[in-house]
């Protein structure tokens, strides 16, 4: 499941940045598909712990290769930041000592902002305000998923619901 979810989230990100572009919100710009690419730093971790250190860039270069039937410069970019930065988000999560919950934590704050960097200027060029608005976007919806896990393991058992 988790390896779906990462596959489908990047050609979803894609798909999002060919169709929209870069957008700005309430004075934040970024590219379209930014909420959907951090969740995808995440669920690679996720995917390491299922398909172990070296699986989960089998997963990188399928959604690589989806993604390039559509858009060959899009993916170019998204290959080149996957490279940089996934790459980056592997070895911290890997290396790192203590629970999943911390190398998560730690590989996510160092691996989101150089993915940013790489994308957004490989794709559109030097458009600070979307790479600053990226990383941004991207450090909160990669840490979405900290409050549901329990022991390395997605519990959602901890998603409550209040009636009002």
């Amino acid at each position: 499941m988790s390896a779906l979810f990462y596959l489908g989230s990047i050609i979803l990100a894609n798909l999002l940045v060919h169709w929209f572009g870069i957008v700005t919100i309430y004075g934040l710009s970024f590219p379209a598909g930014a909420a959907l690419i951090g969740l995808t730093f995440s669920a690679r971790d996720f995917v390491q712990q299922r398909f172990g250190k070296y699986g989960c860039w089998w997963w990188m270069f399928l959604a690589s290769g989806i993604t390039f039937a559509f858009n060959r410069h899009l993916a170019l970019a998204s290959l080149s930041a996957f490279f940089v930065a996934e790459f980056c988000d592997w070895l911290i999560f890997t290396r790192a000592r203590g629970s999943f919950e911390k190398r998560l934590l730690l590989s996510n704050l160092i691996s989101t902002p150089l993915d940013s960097l790489t994308f957004v200027l490989l794709a559109f060029g030097p458009v600070w305000p979307a790479i600053w608005g990226q990383t941004l976007i991207k450090l909160i919806s990669s840490l979405l998923v900290l409050p549901l896990l329990k022991d390395g393991r997605i519990s959602l058992a901890r998603i409550t619901v209040q009636r009002t």
